[in-house]
């Protein structure tokens, strides 16, 4: 079961990451707080430069920490929750994600999410 949970931590690591690929040819930063407020150039430097230490934090919580299970299901929540805002921010003007990039990156990993969470509160995590 453990290799079952690795799998699917590095294919959700992999959907997100693509996601946010996609998120950058689809200027996500005017959709966030903060961000929005900044010009356009200067937000999207920002959006970019804060995912090296989201990306290199998360990697080293998922596969390094000592409590790297409770850090796998707070990732896991927090896709889950992103999933859920890209979905109610959808009908907004400034929204321009399509299927099928979006409902596999953002959604797939949602669902990954879940499942990781429903197995890894059965006790069956490492």
């Amino acid at each position: 079961m453990t290799s079952l949970l690795n799998l699917s931590l590095i294919l959700i690591i992999s959907l997100f990451a693509v996601h946010e690929m996609d998120a950058m040819t689809h200027a996500e930063w005017r959709l966030l707080p903060i961000l929005s407020d900044l010009p356009n150039e200067q937000a999207r430097q920002v959006f970019l430069w804060l995912h090296i230490p989201l990306f290199a934090g998360m990697i080293w919580a998922l596969f390094f920490a000592s409590w790297k299970r409770i850090a796998a299901q707070i990732v896991c929540a927090t896709l889950i929750i992103h999933a859920a805002a890209h979905f109610l921010l959808s009908g907004h003007d400034l929204y321009t994600f399509t299927a099928p990039i979006e409902t596999i990156t953002v959604y797939g990993a949602a669902l990954i999410s879940a499942l990781y969470l429903f197995l890894s509160f059965r006790g069956t995590s490492e």
